[in-house]
């Protein structure tokens, strides 16, 4: 396995999460108006996961800082134990006052280089179908991602479940 990336020429930097970050994303999360309250709370039992429990290797959350020093972008990632190669992106959000500045695309490229590394050759992404999530399903088609499968109704009656694809190797 290689080196991690480096990202340092680009503005901002990605780092694990620490404890003073929990607010921060919580308040992201809150904020894109995408997040449901139940699934703020599961993003950030995973959150708590990984700070309690740092040498777990299941899931690794990261936050895209900006240059100001603030959380601008979070994203939690993890192997999925059930295959030799695929990832799972389970958590990706970027402070609703910094979008279209390029965090989500440059925390995803982070992402695929980690999984990379790691020796992952697969990421796999699960949104949902309904309108609010409009935004989202179109930024994975621009990074590249394909829709892979759909599961009719699994969220809700008319709200599909959606997986995306990304080959990394």
């Amino acid at each position: 396995m290689g080196a991690a990336l480096d990202l340092s020429l680009e503005p901002g930097r990605i780092r694990r999460i620490r404890e003073g970050d929990r607010d921060a994303i919580r308040t992201m999360l809150e904020g894109t108006g995408a997040f449901k309250p139940h699934e703020t709370a599961v993003a950030l039992e995973l959150v708590d996961a990984a700070l309690t429990h740092p040498r777990q290797d299941d899931y690794h959350p990261y936050v895209l800082e900006a240059d100001d020093g603030t959380v601008a972008s979070y994203a939690c990632f993890g192997k999925n134990p059930m295959t030799r190669f695929a990832w799972d992106l389970y958590w990706l959000a970027t402070r609703q006052d910094q979008m279209g500045r390029g965090f989500g695309r440059r925390i995803v490229s982070f992402v695929e280089e980690e999984v990379r590394r790691r020796g992952g050759k697969i990421l796999v992404i699960e949104t949902a179908s309904n309108p609010g999530y409009g935004s989202t399903r179109e930024f994975y088609l621009r990074i590249g991602c394909t829709l892979a499968a759909r599961l009719p109704d699994f969220y809700d009656e008319g709200d599909d479940k959606l997986v995306f694809m990304k080959r990394v190797a």
